[in-house]
Protein backbone atom coordinates (compact mmCIF):
# COMPACT_ATOMS: atom_id res chain seq x y z
CA UNK A 1 0.00 0.00 0.00
CA UNK A 2 1.52 3.05 -1.23
CA UNK A 3 2.60 5.33 1.71
CA UNK A 4 4.32 8.62 1.75
CA UNK A 5 5.76 9.22 5.01
CA UNK A 6 9.26 10.62 5.08
CA UNK A 7 11.94 8.47 6.43
CA UNK A 8 14.32 9.81 9.14
CA UNK A 9 17.50 11.40 9.33
CA UNK A 10 20.14 8.50 8.44
CA UNK A 11 23.84 8.73 9.85
CA UNK A 12 26.23 9.90 6.77
CA UNK A 13 27.77 6.06 4.43
CA UNK A 14 31.22 5.81 5.14
CA UNK A 15 31.44 6.14 0.95
CA UNK A 16 28.80 9.34 0.40
CA UNK A 17 28.14 9.34 -3.52
CA UNK A 18 30.14 12.29 -5.73
CA UNK A 19 29.34 13.06 -9.30
CA UNK A 20 27.04 15.05 -11.12
CA UNK A 21 23.47 15.89 -9.97
CA UNK A 22 21.80 14.32 -12.71
CA UNK A 23 23.39 10.78 -11.98
CA UNK A 24 22.12 11.14 -8.74
CA UNK A 25 18.33 11.87 -10.11
CA UNK A 26 18.59 9.16 -12.70
CA UNK A 27 19.59 6.66 -9.72
CA UNK A 28 16.65 7.93 -7.83
CA UNK A 29 14.31 6.90 -10.86
CA UNK A 30 15.99 3.42 -11.25
CA UNK A 31 15.74 3.01 -7.89
CA UNK A 32 12.27 3.97 -7.80
CA UNK A 33 11.44 1.39 -10.55
CA UNK A 34 13.05 -1.69 -8.51
CA UNK A 35 10.37 -0.89 -5.53
CA UNK A 36 7.99 -1.13 -8.04
CA UNK A 37 8.38 -4.27 -8.68
CA UNK A 38 7.51 -6.45 -5.57
CA UNK A 39 5.27 -3.33 -4.33
CA UNK A 40 2.64 -4.81 -7.22
CA UNK A 41 3.52 -8.01 -6.82
CA UNK A 42 0.71 -8.95 -4.61
CA UNK A 43 -2.13 -7.30 -7.08
CA UNK A 44 -0.21 -8.70 -10.09
CA UNK A 45 -0.06 -12.37 -8.98
CA UNK A 46 -3.56 -12.21 -7.17
CA UNK A 47 -4.99 -11.54 -10.33
CA UNK A 48 -3.05 -14.25 -11.41
CA UNK A 49 -4.54 -16.82 -9.46
CA UNK A 50 -7.40 -18.18 -11.50
CA UNK A 51 -5.26 -19.03 -14.20
CA UNK A 52 -2.74 -20.96 -12.03
CA UNK A 53 -5.59 -23.15 -10.41
CA UNK A 54 -6.65 -24.12 -13.82
CA UNK A 55 -3.07 -24.45 -14.72
CA UNK A 56 -1.53 -26.26 -12.24
CA UNK A 57 -4.57 -27.38 -10.77
CA UNK A 58 -3.75 -25.44 -7.48
CA UNK A 59 -6.10 -25.87 -4.62
CA UNK A 60 -7.10 -22.85 -2.16
CA UNK A 61 -4.36 -24.01 0.45
CA UNK A 62 -1.95 -23.67 -2.83
CA UNK A 63 -3.05 -20.11 -3.60
CA UNK A 64 -2.57 -18.91 0.07
CA UNK A 65 0.75 -19.90 -0.03
CA UNK A 66 1.82 -18.74 -3.59
CA UNK A 67 0.46 -15.14 -1.96
CA UNK A 68 1.12 -15.33 1.91
CA UNK A 69 4.00 -17.20 1.71
CA UNK A 70 5.75 -14.89 -0.36
CA UNK A 71 4.26 -12.10 2.31
CA UNK A 72 5.74 -13.76 5.02
CA UNK A 73 9.00 -14.72 4.10
CA UNK A 74 9.56 -10.81 2.78
CA UNK A 75 8.35 -10.21 6.75
CA UNK A 76 11.16 -12.13 8.47
CA UNK A 77 14.00 -11.38 5.92
CA UNK A 78 13.55 -7.49 6.89
CA UNK A 79 14.47 -8.30 10.10
CA UNK A 80 18.19 -9.21 9.09
CA UNK A 81 18.73 -7.84 5.37
CA UNK A 82 18.80 -4.01 7.25
CA UNK A 83 21.92 -5.56 9.16
CA UNK A 84 23.25 -7.72 6.36
CA UNK A 85 23.27 -4.07 4.31
CA UNK A 86 25.06 -2.11 6.54
CA UNK A 87 27.92 -4.41 6.91
CA UNK A 88 27.99 -5.68 3.24
CA UNK A 89 27.25 -2.43 1.25
CA UNK A 90 23.93 -1.29 0.64
CA UNK A 91 24.15 -1.46 -3.81
CA UNK A 92 25.90 -5.21 -3.48
CA UNK A 93 23.09 -6.14 -1.14
CA UNK A 94 20.69 -4.74 -3.55
CA UNK A 95 21.90 -6.29 -6.57
CA UNK A 96 22.10 -9.43 -4.72
CA UNK A 97 18.64 -9.00 -3.89
CA UNK A 98 17.22 -7.88 -7.54
CA UNK A 99 19.29 -11.15 -8.86
CA UNK A 100 17.56 -13.26 -6.41
CA UNK A 101 14.31 -11.81 -7.26
CA UNK A 102 14.60 -11.61 -11.23
CA UNK A 103 15.90 -15.31 -10.89
CA UNK A 104 13.33 -16.75 -9.05
CA UNK A 105 10.57 -14.86 -11.05
CA UNK A 106 12.28 -16.73 -14.14
CA UNK A 107 11.48 -20.14 -11.68
CA UNK A 108 8.12 -18.90 -11.58
CA UNK A 109 7.09 -18.01 -15.39
CA UNK A 110 8.29 -21.71 -15.90
CA UNK A 111 7.30 -23.76 -12.95
CA UNK A 112 5.56 -27.28 -14.51
CA UNK A 113 3.85 -27.74 -11.13
CA UNK A 114 2.60 -25.87 -8.15
CA UNK A 115 6.16 -27.15 -5.63
CA UNK A 116 8.17 -25.57 -8.31
CA UNK A 117 5.87 -22.37 -8.54
CA UNK A 118 5.62 -22.00 -4.75
CA UNK A 119 10.17 -22.54 -4.25
CA UNK A 120 9.78 -19.94 -6.81
CA UNK A 121 7.67 -17.67 -4.91
CA UNK A 122 9.54 -17.97 -1.52
CA UNK A 123 12.59 -16.85 -3.16
CA UNK A 124 11.21 -13.63 -4.84
CA UNK A 125 10.09 -13.07 -1.00
CA UNK A 126 13.67 -13.06 -0.44
CA UNK A 127 14.44 -11.04 -3.00
CA UNK A 128 11.75 -8.17 -1.73
CA UNK A 129 12.89 -8.42 1.58
CA UNK A 130 16.27 -7.15 0.12
CA UNK A 131 14.82 -4.62 -2.28
CA UNK A 132 12.38 -2.53 -0.27
CA UNK A 133 14.69 -2.08 2.62
CA UNK A 134 18.12 -1.10 0.48
CA UNK A 135 16.07 1.16 -1.66
CA UNK A 136 15.57 3.50 1.13
CA UNK A 137 19.35 3.33 2.87
CA UNK A 138 20.94 4.36 -0.52
CA UNK A 139 18.39 6.97 -1.08
CA UNK A 140 19.63 8.65 1.71
CA UNK A 141 22.78 8.03 1.50
CA UNK A 142 23.18 9.83 -1.22
CA UNK A 143 21.62 12.59 -0.66
CA UNK A 144 21.83 15.09 2.13
CA UNK A 145 18.95 15.95 4.53
CA UNK A 146 17.66 18.74 2.71
CA UNK A 147 17.14 17.03 -0.66
CA UNK A 148 15.83 13.66 0.87
CA UNK A 149 11.88 14.36 1.11
CA UNK A 150 12.50 15.35 -2.63
CA UNK A 151 14.03 12.41 -3.38
CA UNK A 152 11.78 10.11 -1.97
CA UNK A 153 8.89 12.25 -3.04
CA UNK A 154 10.24 10.85 -7.20
CA UNK A 155 9.89 7.45 -5.75
CA UNK A 156 6.37 8.49 -4.63
CA UNK A 157 5.26 10.10 -7.60
CA UNK A 158 6.59 6.56 -9.46
CA UNK A 159 4.83 3.99 -7.46
CA UNK A 160 1.89 6.25 -7.51
CA UNK A 161 1.30 6.13 -10.95
CA UNK A 162 2.45 3.50 -12.19
CA UNK A 163 1.00 1.32 -9.54
CA UNK A 164 -2.54 1.41 -11.24
CA UNK A 165 -0.85 0.84 -14.53
CA UNK A 166 1.11 -1.94 -13.78
CA UNK A 167 -2.65 -4.90 -12.97
CA UNK A 168 -3.40 -3.58 -16.26
CA UNK A 169 -0.50 -4.71 -18.42
CA UNK A 170 -0.54 -8.15 -16.02
CA UNK A 171 -4.06 -8.82 -16.73
CA UNK A 172 -3.99 -8.32 -20.77
CA UNK A 173 -0.79 -10.36 -21.08
CA UNK A 174 -2.78 -12.86 -18.82
CA UNK A 175 -5.69 -12.86 -21.46
CA UNK A 176 -3.51 -14.19 -24.46
CA UNK A 177 -1.00 -16.03 -22.63
CA UNK A 178 0.10 -18.80 -19.56
CA UNK A 179 0.30 -17.83 -16.38
CA UNK A 180 3.76 -17.38 -16.15
CA UNK A 181 3.78 -14.60 -18.80
CA UNK A 182 3.05 -12.41 -16.10
CA UNK A 183 6.23 -13.36 -14.21
CA UNK A 184 8.36 -12.58 -16.93
CA UNK A 185 7.81 -8.54 -16.55
CA UNK A 186 9.27 -9.03 -13.33
CA UNK A 187 12.43 -10.63 -14.94
CA UNK A 188 12.45 -8.10 -17.97
CA UNK A 189 12.67 -4.87 -15.48
CA UNK A 190 15.14 -6.85 -13.38
CA UNK A 191 17.69 -7.58 -16.45
CA UNK A 192 17.29 -3.84 -17.53
CA UNK A 193 18.08 -2.46 -13.71
CA UNK A 194 20.75 -4.51 -12.85
CA UNK A 195 23.64 -2.85 -15.05
CA UNK A 196 22.41 0.45 -14.93
CA UNK A 197 22.31 0.46 -10.82
CA UNK A 198 25.75 -0.61 -10.81
CA UNK A 199 26.24 1.88 -13.24
CA UNK A 200 24.51 4.94 -11.56
CA UNK A 201 24.54 3.70 -7.68
CA UNK A 202 27.41 4.57 -5.51
CA UNK A 203 28.24 2.08 -2.66
CA UNK A 204 27.21 3.26 1.05
CA UNK A 205 28.16 1.05 4.09
CA UNK A 206 26.91 2.92 7.27
CA UNK A 207 29.02 0.30 9.25
CA UNK A 208 26.93 0.37 12.55
CA UNK A 209 28.68 -1.09 15.17
CA UNK A 210 26.84 -4.39 17.38
CA UNK A 211 25.86 -7.72 16.08
CA UNK A 212 22.01 -8.33 14.96
CA UNK A 213 20.03 -10.15 17.67
CA UNK A 214 19.97 -13.67 15.38
CA UNK A 215 18.27 -15.50 17.86
CA UNK A 216 15.84 -12.96 18.89
CA UNK A 217 15.12 -12.81 14.71
CA UNK A 218 14.78 -16.61 14.53
CA UNK A 219 12.13 -16.74 17.21
CA UNK A 220 10.39 -13.82 15.83
CA UNK A 221 10.46 -15.72 12.38
CA UNK A 222 8.73 -19.16 14.39
CA UNK A 223 6.28 -17.19 15.28
CA UNK A 224 5.31 -15.64 12.69
CA UNK A 225 5.35 -18.93 10.37
CA UNK A 226 3.67 -21.03 13.01
CA UNK A 227 0.76 -18.85 13.21
CA UNK A 228 0.54 -18.42 9.34
CA UNK A 229 0.51 -22.36 9.08
CA UNK A 230 -2.39 -22.59 12.18
CA UNK A 231 -4.25 -21.17 9.58
CA UNK A 232 -3.59 -22.06 6.23
CA UNK A 233 -2.17 -26.17 6.94
CA UNK A 234 -4.17 -27.07 9.96
CA UNK A 235 -6.80 -24.94 10.35
CA UNK A 236 -8.99 -26.70 12.83
CA UNK A 237 -8.44 -29.68 15.61
CA UNK A 238 -5.19 -30.70 17.39
CA UNK A 239 -3.13 -30.32 14.36
CA UNK A 240 -4.43 -25.64 15.07
CA UNK A 241 -4.00 -26.47 18.54
CA UNK A 242 -0.40 -27.91 18.41
CA UNK A 243 0.57 -25.04 15.62
CA UNK A 244 -0.62 -22.25 18.09
CA UNK A 245 0.99 -23.87 20.93
CA UNK A 246 4.00 -24.03 19.25
CA UNK A 247 3.97 -19.94 17.89
CA UNK A 248 2.74 -19.22 21.76
CA UNK A 249 6.16 -20.70 22.63
CA UNK A 250 8.14 -18.38 20.04
CA UNK A 251 6.78 -15.81 20.80
CA UNK A 252 7.20 -16.23 24.57
CA UNK A 253 11.07 -16.91 23.99
CA UNK A 254 11.21 -13.69 21.61
CA UNK A 255 9.73 -11.72 24.17
CA UNK A 256 12.26 -13.01 26.89
CA UNK A 257 15.11 -12.54 24.54
CA UNK A 258 14.28 -9.22 23.69
CA UNK A 259 14.21 -8.14 27.71
CA UNK A 260 18.22 -9.51 27.60
CA UNK A 261 19.44 -9.05 24.13
CA UNK A 262 21.93 -6.20 23.39
CA UNK A 263 20.97 -5.02 20.31
CA UNK A 264 17.17 -5.99 20.22
CA UNK A 265 14.51 -6.38 17.02
CA UNK A 266 12.39 -4.39 18.86
CA UNK A 267 12.97 -2.48 22.78
CA UNK A 268 9.57 -3.60 24.41
CA UNK A 269 9.49 -0.48 25.98
CA UNK A 270 7.55 0.47 22.66
CA UNK A 271 4.62 -1.43 23.84
CA UNK A 272 4.24 0.77 26.59
CA UNK A 273 3.76 3.83 24.47
CA UNK A 274 0.04 3.88 23.74
CA UNK A 275 1.09 6.04 20.38
CA UNK A 276 2.91 3.73 19.32
CA UNK A 277 -0.04 0.52 20.17
CA UNK A 278 -2.55 2.15 18.26
CA UNK A 279 -0.05 3.21 15.14
CA UNK A 280 1.49 -0.43 14.72
CA UNK A 281 -1.80 -1.29 14.91
CA UNK A 282 -3.10 0.83 12.26
CA UNK A 283 -0.29 -0.41 9.91
CA UNK A 284 -0.59 -3.97 10.52
CA UNK A 285 -4.61 -4.27 10.88
CA UNK A 286 -5.13 -1.93 7.60
CA UNK A 287 -2.50 -4.08 5.74
CA UNK A 288 -3.75 -7.39 6.90
CA UNK A 289 -7.42 -5.73 5.19
CA UNK A 290 -6.14 -5.07 2.02
CA UNK A 291 -3.90 -7.85 1.27
CA UNK A 292 -6.92 -10.28 2.36
CA UNK A 293 -9.50 -8.30 0.59
CA UNK A 294 -6.75 -8.51 -3.14
CA UNK A 295 -6.04 -12.15 -2.83
CA UNK A 296 -10.03 -12.59 -2.60
CA UNK A 297 -11.32 -10.30 -4.97
CA UNK A 298 -10.02 -11.84 -8.22
CA UNK A 299 -10.74 -15.29 -7.52
CA UNK A 300 -14.84 -14.01 -6.80
CA UNK A 301 -14.69 -11.53 -10.32
CA UNK A 302 -13.07 -14.26 -12.48
CA UNK A 303 -14.98 -17.42 -11.05
CA UNK A 304 -18.34 -16.35 -10.19
CA UNK A 305 -18.60 -13.16 -12.41
CA UNK A 306 -16.94 -14.40 -15.35
CA UNK A 307 -14.55 -11.34 -15.56
CA UNK A 308 -11.63 -11.57 -18.02
CA UNK A 309 -8.17 -10.67 -16.40
CA UNK A 310 -8.10 -7.50 -17.92
CA UNK A 311 -11.51 -6.52 -16.50
CA UNK A 312 -10.54 -7.55 -13.11
CA UNK A 313 -7.44 -5.47 -13.67
CA UNK A 314 -10.34 -2.47 -14.51
CA UNK A 315 -12.70 -3.29 -11.25
CA UNK A 316 -9.21 -2.70 -9.29
CA UNK A 317 -8.10 0.27 -11.18
CA UNK A 318 -10.18 2.66 -8.80
CA UNK A 319 -8.89 0.76 -5.45
CA UNK A 320 -5.09 1.28 -6.94
CA UNK A 321 -5.67 5.32 -7.71
CA UNK A 322 -7.22 5.90 -4.47
CA UNK A 323 -4.96 4.40 -2.90
CA UNK A 324 -2.02 6.96 -4.10
CA UNK A 325 -4.87 10.03 -3.58
CA UNK A 326 -5.46 8.98 -0.07
CA UNK A 327 -1.44 8.74 0.86
CA UNK A 328 -1.29 11.99 -1.24
CA UNK A 329 -4.09 13.71 1.30
CA UNK A 330 -3.01 12.83 4.63
CA UNK A 331 -0.27 14.75 4.75
CA UNK A 332 -2.32 17.54 4.16
CA UNK A 333 -5.12 16.75 5.73
CA UNK A 334 -3.05 15.42 9.22
CA UNK A 335 -2.13 19.73 9.36
CA UNK A 336 -5.73 19.96 9.48
CA UNK A 337 -7.46 17.35 11.62
CA UNK A 338 -4.26 16.03 13.52
CA UNK A 339 -2.32 12.40 13.21
CA UNK A 340 -5.13 10.49 14.83
CA UNK A 341 -8.01 12.32 13.22
CA UNK A 342 -6.33 11.33 9.45
CA UNK A 343 -6.02 7.35 10.53
CA UNK A 344 -9.37 7.24 12.51
CA UNK A 345 -10.96 8.74 9.35
CA UNK A 346 -9.35 6.17 6.90
CA UNK A 347 -9.97 2.86 8.84
CA UNK A 348 -13.32 3.97 9.18
CA UNK A 349 -13.50 4.77 5.48
CA UNK A 350 -11.61 1.73 4.59
CA UNK A 351 -14.23 -0.36 6.84
CA UNK A 352 -17.21 1.00 4.76
CA UNK A 353 -15.81 -0.05 1.64
CA UNK A 354 -15.25 -3.57 3.09
CA UNK A 355 -19.01 -3.33 4.34
CA UNK A 356 -20.35 -2.42 1.06
CA UNK A 357 -18.61 -5.45 -0.37
CA UNK A 358 -20.29 -7.78 2.05
CA UNK A 359 -23.34 -7.36 0.25
CA UNK A 360 -21.99 -9.15 -2.56
CA UNK A 361 -24.23 -11.98 -4.43
CA UNK A 362 -23.57 -13.92 -7.36
CA UNK A 363 -24.91 -11.14 -9.77
CA UNK A 364 -23.51 -8.48 -8.13
CA UNK A 365 -23.75 -4.99 -10.33
CA UNK A 366 -20.17 -3.35 -11.31
CA UNK A 367 -21.65 -0.05 -9.83
CA UNK A 368 -21.82 -1.47 -6.03
CA UNK A 369 -18.58 -2.75 -6.66
CA UNK A 370 -16.79 0.28 -8.24
CA UNK A 371 -18.45 2.48 -5.06
CA UNK A 372 -17.05 -0.04 -2.45
CA UNK A 373 -13.75 -0.56 -4.22
CA UNK A 374 -13.22 3.21 -4.13
CA UNK A 375 -14.03 3.90 -0.37
CA UNK A 376 -11.84 1.33 0.31
CA UNK A 377 -8.90 2.63 -1.77
CA UNK A 378 -9.56 6.17 -0.48
CA UNK A 379 -9.48 5.30 3.02
CA UNK A 380 -6.49 2.58 2.57
CA UNK A 381 -4.38 5.00 1.72
CA UNK A 382 -5.40 7.31 4.64
CA UNK A 383 -4.19 5.98 7.57
CA UNK A 384 -0.79 4.03 6.88
CA UNK A 385 2.03 7.24 5.72
CA UNK A 386 0.67 9.05 9.37
CA UNK A 387 0.27 5.86 11.63
CA UNK A 388 4.07 5.38 10.44
CA UNK A 389 5.12 8.77 11.69
CA UNK A 390 3.52 7.77 14.71
CA UNK A 391 5.02 4.37 15.27
CA UNK A 392 8.58 6.06 13.74
CA UNK A 393 7.86 8.73 16.37
CA UNK A 394 7.14 6.55 19.31
CA UNK A 395 10.27 4.35 19.01
CA UNK A 396 12.41 4.36 22.28
CA UNK A 397 16.23 5.29 21.26
CA UNK A 398 17.47 1.78 21.78
CA UNK A 399 14.95 0.75 18.65
CA UNK A 400 16.61 3.72 16.64
CA UNK A 401 17.87 1.25 14.35
CA UNK A 402 16.33 -1.83 14.26
CA UNK A 403 12.87 -0.84 15.38
CA UNK A 404 11.50 0.18 11.94
CA UNK A 405 12.66 -2.82 10.66
CA UNK A 406 10.12 -4.70 13.04
CA UNK A 407 7.46 -2.20 12.05
CA UNK A 408 7.95 -3.06 8.08
CA UNK A 409 7.94 -6.72 9.04
CA UNK A 410 5.20 -6.59 10.78
CA UNK A 411 3.29 -4.56 7.80
CA UNK A 412 3.97 -7.29 6.18
CA UNK A 413 3.28 -10.11 8.24
CA UNK A 414 -0.37 -8.38 8.62
CA UNK A 415 -1.17 -8.98 4.37
CA UNK A 416 0.22 -12.40 5.04
CA UNK A 417 -2.27 -13.20 7.72
CA UNK A 418 -4.67 -11.46 6.06
CA UNK A 419 -4.31 -14.01 3.47
CA UNK A 420 -4.63 -16.78 5.43
CA UNK A 421 -7.52 -15.56 7.62
CA UNK A 422 -9.53 -14.64 4.18
CA UNK A 423 -8.74 -18.22 3.02
CA UNK A 424 -9.79 -19.03 6.11
CA UNK A 425 -12.85 -18.08 6.24
CA UNK A 426 -13.74 -18.36 2.68
CA UNK A 427 -12.20 -22.07 2.14
CA UNK A 428 -14.53 -22.95 5.66
CA UNK A 429 -17.86 -21.18 4.27
CA UNK A 430 -17.51 -22.65 0.68
CA UNK A 431 -17.23 -26.26 2.04
CA UNK A 432 -19.57 -26.10 4.31
CA UNK A 433 -22.52 -24.55 1.91
CA UNK A 434 -21.46 -26.65 -0.92
CA UNK A 435 -24.71 -29.21 -1.42
CA UNK A 436 -23.85 -33.28 -1.61
CA UNK A 437 -21.69 -33.96 -3.93
CA UNK A 438 -21.91 -38.14 -3.49
CA UNK A 439 -23.77 -38.28 -6.96
CA UNK A 440 -21.12 -36.85 -9.13
CA UNK A 441 -18.98 -39.00 -11.34
CA UNK A 442 -15.45 -40.06 -9.65
CA UNK A 443 -12.90 -37.43 -8.98
CA UNK A 444 -15.26 -34.41 -9.71
CA UNK A 445 -16.36 -34.08 -5.82
CA UNK A 446 -12.84 -33.06 -5.00
CA UNK A 447 -12.12 -31.27 -7.90
CA UNK A 448 -15.19 -28.68 -6.68
CA UNK A 449 -13.78 -28.75 -3.20
CA UNK A 450 -10.18 -27.78 -4.23
CA UNK A 451 -11.16 -24.45 -5.12
CA UNK A 452 -14.64 -22.59 -7.16
CA UNK A 453 -12.35 -21.80 -10.17
CA UNK A 454 -13.01 -25.40 -11.33
CA UNK A 455 -17.10 -25.50 -10.78
CA UNK A 456 -17.21 -24.15 -14.27
CA UNK A 457 -15.52 -27.16 -15.81
CA UNK A 458 -17.39 -30.04 -13.59
CA UNK A 459 -20.86 -28.07 -14.56
CA UNK A 460 -20.09 -28.01 -17.63
CA UNK A 461 -19.25 -31.75 -18.35
CA UNK A 462 -22.69 -32.87 -16.81
CA UNK A 463 -24.68 -30.83 -18.89
CA UNK A 464 -28.00 -29.46 -17.83
CA UNK A 465 -27.77 -31.06 -14.51
CA UNK A 466 -24.74 -28.86 -13.53
CA UNK A 467 -26.62 -25.32 -13.57
CA UNK A 468 -28.06 -25.90 -10.10
CA UNK A 469 -24.48 -27.25 -8.89
CA UNK A 470 -22.97 -24.01 -10.31
CA UNK A 471 -25.19 -21.78 -8.78
CA UNK A 472 -24.94 -23.53 -5.52
CA UNK A 473 -21.07 -23.46 -5.72
CA UNK A 474 -21.24 -19.80 -6.60
CA UNK A 475 -23.14 -18.64 -4.04
CA UNK A 476 -21.36 -20.58 -1.29
CA UNK A 477 -18.58 -18.97 -2.08
CA UNK A 478 -19.65 -15.76 -2.54
CA UNK A 479 -21.48 -16.04 1.21
CA UNK A 480 -17.33 -16.92 2.49
CA UNK A 481 -15.97 -13.51 0.61
CA UNK A 482 -18.86 -11.83 2.18
CA UNK A 483 -18.11 -12.70 5.73
CA UNK A 484 -14.19 -12.70 5.19
CA UNK A 485 -15.15 -8.85 3.84
CA UNK A 486 -17.59 -8.16 6.88
CA UNK A 487 -14.93 -9.73 8.95
CA UNK A 488 -11.94 -7.46 7.68
CA UNK A 489 -14.40 -4.39 8.45
CA UNK A 490 -14.96 -5.17 11.85
CA UNK A 491 -11.21 -5.35 12.80
CA UNK A 492 -10.65 -1.81 11.03
CA UNK A 493 -13.25 -0.55 13.85
CA UNK A 494 -11.67 -1.98 16.18
CA UNK A 495 -8.25 -0.65 15.17
CA UNK A 496 -10.10 2.80 14.80
CA UNK A 497 -11.64 2.36 18.63
CA UNK A 498 -8.26 1.66 19.37
CA UNK A 499 -6.86 4.97 17.84
CA UNK A 500 -9.59 6.79 19.75
CA UNK A 501 -9.44 5.79 22.97
CA UNK A 502 -5.58 5.41 23.63
CA UNK A 503 -4.11 8.69 24.38
CA UNK A 504 -1.75 10.49 22.22
CA UNK A 505 2.23 10.92 24.00
CA UNK A 506 4.47 13.36 21.52
CA UNK A 507 7.44 11.32 21.04
CA UNK A 508 10.37 13.04 19.20
CA UNK A 509 11.25 11.19 15.95
CA UNK A 510 14.48 9.17 16.55
CA UNK A 511 17.64 9.75 14.23
CA UNK A 512 17.36 6.07 12.04
CA UNK A 513 21.09 4.97 11.14
CA UNK A 514 19.92 2.35 9.11
CA UNK A 515 18.02 0.99 5.62
CA UNK A 516 15.95 -0.83 7.87
CA UNK A 517 13.24 1.84 8.43
CA UNK A 518 9.85 1.35 6.86
CA UNK A 519 10.35 2.05 2.61
CA UNK A 520 7.81 4.94 2.19
CA UNK A 521 6.30 3.05 -0.96
CA UNK A 522 6.52 -0.68 0.74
Amino acid sequence: MTNLAEPGTATTATATPAGPNARRWAAVGILSVCVLVPFMDVTMVSIDLPKIARELSATSTDMQWIVGGYMLICACGMLIVPAIGDRWGYRRTLLTGLAVFGGASAVCAWAPDVPVLLAGRLLMGVGAAVVLPMRVGITTAMFEPAQRRRAFGVGTATVATATPLGPIAGGALLDHYWFGSLFLLDVIIVALALPLIAWLVPESRPGRAGRPDLLGIGLASGALLSGFCALVVARHGLALVGWLLLAAAFLTGFVRRQRVAEHPVIDLAAFGRPTFIWSQLTITLANLAWTGAIFLLPLYFEAVLHTSAVGVALLLLPFAALVAVGSLLSDRAAHRIGVRGVVVAGLLLFAAGLTLLSFITPHSNYALILVALGLGGLGGGMPQAPALVAAMGALPPRSAANGPGFINALRHAGGAFGVAAGGLVVTAAYLRALPPLADLPAGAAETIRAGVVNVAGVADRLGPGGDALRAAAYAAFTHGVSLAMRGGALLLVAAAVVAMVLPERATPAPVVATGARPDPEG
